[in-house]
């Protein structure tokens, strides 16, 4: 559920290399004008390019990837928001996409190069992963909206007393004071409370799924929270698609709407996407 900032991003997803050489992984794929091909890649990773590195996604962690704030990539002038199986989002610029499938047609296996501009969903199979314990989630100022891995996660503070680096698991809170690159207050579960500026200009978080790891830059961070999640069933109204927002407090909804039904096998954010906005 690692991290892409919309900064100078650029995600390359490999083409196949023989639709009939390896196994490949069952992906759908929605366009514009209502086609929808069902088949196989044969890549491993999506791979991402931004200001804080390049990332690797496995495949398998991948959801369903859409365009941002439009129902075609082309409208969306390349960026995508990736959703992975346990909720994460990672958003960046899909700038020279490549992408071909193998569709099964007539008893064999059929290269298709696919257009990206008319591009409005990639599935693939599976459900959500809902967590069974406490999530810890992290916003950045370009929409990434991620979790992280606590016990693997480190928040290093530096003060007159010294350099403290409390994993997340052993923190209550841990939040800026104000702007993200001057004091923070670490409030640890022994009721220990230290208060001083992080050692480092950046936040490295490890993640459950995706990348292995993410550097956020200080200037990027918006907020680190803990939640409950409980599993929410999936709409089952088609008008969550609509792009617009219910309240004024609601963010808009996603405008592309993926083909392919939860109930066929294949991956649906939408009950993740509700639990993040109740």
């Amino acid at each position: 559920m690692r991290v892409l900032s919309t900064l100078g991003v650029l995600a390359t997803l490999a083409t196949l290399a023989s639709c009939t050489e390896l196994p490949g992984t069952p992906v759908g794929v929605t366009l514009e004008d209502g086609q929808v091909l069902v088949g196989e890649i044969t890549t491993e990773f999506l791979r991402l390019e931004s200001s804080v590195g390049i990332l690797h996604i496995p495949l398998d962690d991948i959801g369903v990837v859409l365009p941002v704030e439009s129902t075609r990539l082309a409208d969306s002038n390349g960026y995508v928001t990736v959703w992975l199986r346990n909720g994460s989002e990672l958003r960046g610029q899909w700038a020279d996409p490549e992408l071909e499938i193998g569709v099964e047609v007539g008893g064999e296996v059929v290269g298709v190069e696919l257009p990206m501009d008319p591009l409005q969903a990639i599935q693939t199979q599976g459900t959500e992963i809902w967590p069974d314990h406490d999530v810890y989630r992290v916003r950045t100022t370009h929409g990434d909206d991620f979790l992280v891995d606590p016990d693997r996660t480190q928040i290093v503070l530096e003060n007159d007393l010294g350099v403290f680096a409390p994993f997340l698991s052993e923190c209550l809170s841990a939040a800026p004071m104000g702007p993200s690159t001057g004091d923070w207050r670490i409030e640890l579960d022994t009721g220990t409370v230290l208060v001083g500026p992080l050692a480092d200009d950046a936040l490295v978080f490890a993640l459950p799924m995706g990348p292995e790891s993410v550097a956020v830059p200080l200037e990027l961070f918006v907020s680190m929270e803990r939640e409950y999640w409980a599993p929410v069933p999936t709409p089952a109204d088609r008008d969550f698609y609509s792009g617009s927002a219910s309240s004024a407090e609601e963010p808009a909804r996603p405008k592309a709407s993926p083909a392919l039904s939860s109930e066929d096998g294949w991956f649906d954010y939408r009950g993740q996407w509700e639990q993040k906005h109740r």
